[in-house]
């Protein structure tokens, strides 16, 4: 019960009844509009005898908090509400409140006239389906099946779509992770912000899931960037490719088993192969390539191999480094494809030359005995473009 002193039209209001109908925040399939996160407000408005307070318009100001009590607003919206018989029915929060709102427990507080009704009303159940808490589910064995634009069932546990085809329509789910990297190899790791996990609960059948499904119909299906120096993607295992590889260059990781410093650009040969104890992942052992040598292909970039602490990070596996490859580092070798190599002297030859490495000299020779073909300048780095076939 309210007990509240208001404007001298009503010289106190006794209490409140009201209740939610809220009109949930969803992208309707088939529909271009978008269905704003409004809440329906009704109640009754009685004054201190219990009585319904006398008909007219009321000032009402709607506030929403993420705590019962003090804090800062995080919505706030005033209606001209008209009470007849002291029912009233209101909307609020048209066009302007964001549905990020209800990620978090949330009350509502209510002022009539200049006086702030008390306590606050913590909002319970459907309001949130404007934006889930932490720790949110959907979990079931039965997939919920949707036909949309020529796809039939598709079935999933959750399903987003995004019918804006404008431009500036945004994407179809966004994930954002700030949490950091402690430990675990970089593919099986409990920090990511997507996990696609394809679970077999069956061991004596294939579960024949993908962990993840990218398609796009009229644009690239997946694009991935890593940071400084991390390669964009790690793949644990074999790759298989169907269709053609653009700018790509095959590249192996290996062991500087020489005594000679290894820099990017530097032509190599190999000596052997050890198995790394650790990762059960074979490792050529090159060194810098000497005349008369048989080349194998060409540094881009020292690696670091884990177990190494990088801050609070602790990595397992390979990544590339900044720097030049000592006796025993670890380097990144491509053996064909387009690659930056340090040819001496670069004003020998031309783009369109066929090269052969003989230690650091370069000579013109037919395209049968070549190590590759010059495809730019030198830049500034002393460095030129080759396409290497060895």
């Amino acid at each position: 019960m309210f007990r509240v002193s208001v404007s001298p039209r009503v010289s106190r209001i006794r209490g409140i009844v009201f209740g939610f109908l809220p009109f949930l925040a969803i992208i309707l399939i088939g529909c271009s509009s978008f269905v704003y996160p409004t809440l329906s407000h009704q109640g009754k408005l009685l004054d201190s005898s219990g009585n319904p307070v006398a008909d007219g318009s009321y000032t009402v100001m709607y506030r929403l908090y993420h705590s019962g009590t003090g804090g800062t607003a995080v919505f706030t919206d005033t209606n001209s509400v008209a009470v007849t018989d002291g029912y009233f029915n209101s909307d609020f929060g048209a066009a302007n409140v964001d549905p990020k709102i209800f990620a978090e427990q949330t009350w509502l507080e209510i002022t009539v006239n200049g006086e702030t009704l008390t306590p606050r009303q913590l909002l319970r159940g459907a309001p949130y389906a404007n934006g889930l808490v932490a720790g949110s589910a959907a979990i079931g064995s039965q997939p919920v099946t949707y036909t949309y634009n020529t796809y039939d069932n598709l079935g999933s546990a959750f399903f987003a779509a995004n019918t804006d085809s404008s431009a500036t329509g945004g994407s179809g789910l966004t994930a954002v992770t700030t949490a950091q990297l402690t430990g675990g190899s970089p593919y099986k790791t409990d920090v990511a912000a997507v996990r696609g996990l394809a679970v077999d609960t069956d061991s004596s059948s294939i579960t024949g899931a993908y962990g993840g499904i990218f398609v796009s119909e009229d644009y690239r299906g997946l694009y991935a960037d890593g940071g400084s120096t991390y390669f964009a993607a790690y793949f644990n295992g074999n790759i298989f490719v169907t269709g053609a590889c653009s700018g790509c260059a095959s590249a192996l990781t290996s062991q500087n088993a020489g005594r000679t410093v290894i820099e990017p650009g530097d032509f190599v040969t190999a000596v052997g192969v050890e198995v790394d104890p650790d990762y059960g992942i074979p490792i050529l052992q090159v060194r810098q390539a000497a005349a008369g040598d048989t080349i194998l292909g060409v540094a881009i970039s020292a690696m670091n191999r884990g177990d190494y602490q990088e801050g609070a990070l602790t990595q397992m596996g390979y990544e590339m480094a900044d720097g030049v490859i000592n006796q025993n580092g670890y380097v990144s070798v491509v053996t064909e494809g387009l690659v930056q190599a340090r040819l001496s002297p670069p004003s020998a030859v031309a783009i369109g030359d066929f090269v052969t490495a003989e230690g650091v000299q370069v000579g013109t020779v037919p395209s049968i005995e070549s190590v590759g073909q010059v495809m730019s300048d030198v830049d500034e780095s002393g460095l030129q473009w080759i396409l290497l076939n060895r």
